[in-house]
């Protein structure tokens, strides 16, 4: 009988990598799918390699049909070492149940520190009825000077309510391992993808951590994503 817990799948070799304080991005869908089109956006400018895949029994009981294809519900973790080491976490699910988030982000974060990673960041979309013009970033953490150090770096206002799902869960599980952490809301629509808000998330990630990438307009980001999308989940 299979056991229900999350199975780790390495790619030839991978399980010998190592990448001393990396940052682990999560990427996973949300609102707005902000999370998920900035990765993949970020994915495709860095070249990234990928290290595993995390297949979760917890994932919801549907599979993606795409041209025919069979696709699973999956979440893989890349890795990319230059200009800054991160590891990015990208996949097209997360769990249904609050045990099956538990399980699934202690294994993540498991791989992650084994590979090296020492600081938690999670992206997502700010559901709002109105959004600004600037669509305004949302910051919140664990550590109180993590939040003033961003905040001196990007524009960005500090987050008071609630964080569903990975991207909240992954920052306080991190915090329970002495790990630093940081999550980052951007005002996001009712619509999805919500192209200018994964634009805001990618020009803040592309200056907190300075990777010195020219981020493309709405329109370029749109037609990455959905060739990334084929190239790394069909």
């Amino acid at each position: 009988m299979r056991s229900l817990t999350t199975d780790v799948v390495f790619e030839p070799g991978a399980e010998d990598i190592r990448v001393d304080r990396a940052i682990l991005i999560e990427g996973l869908p949300g609102v707005g799918l902000v999370a998920k089109v900035a990765v993949a956006y970020l994915l495709s400018k860095l070249r990234a390699r990928k290290v595993c895949r995390f297949y979760s029994p917890y994932f919801p009981s549907l599979i993606y049909i795409q041209d025919g294809m069979l696709i699973p519900a999956f979440a893989d973790l890349y890795v990319v070492e230059k200009p800054t080491p991160i590891l990015f976490l990208y996949g097209n699910s997360q769990p249904s149940t609050s045990y099956g988030q538990h399980e699934l982000c202690e294994k993540i974060l498991d791989v992650a520190i084994a590979l090296g990673a020492n600081f938690i960041m999670t992206l997502g979309g700010y559901g709002k009825e109105e959004v600004s013009e600037a669509r305004e970033v949302y910051v919140s953490s664990t550590h109180h000077e993590t939040i003033k150090k961003v905040i001196e770096k990007i524009p960005a206002k500090v987050y008071a309510g609630q964080i569903v799902g990975a991207a909240g869960l992954l920052i306080t599980l991190a915090d329970e391992r002495g790990l630093d952490n940081l999550s980052m809301l951007v005002e996001a629509s009712e619509m999805t993808p919500d192209y200018y808000a994964a634009k805001r998330a990618i020009e803040s990630v592309n200056k907190l951590l300075d990777l010195g990438l020219k981020v493309e307009d709405v329109d370029g980001i749109s037609r990455t994503y959905i060739s990334t999308l084929y190239q790394i989940e069909f």
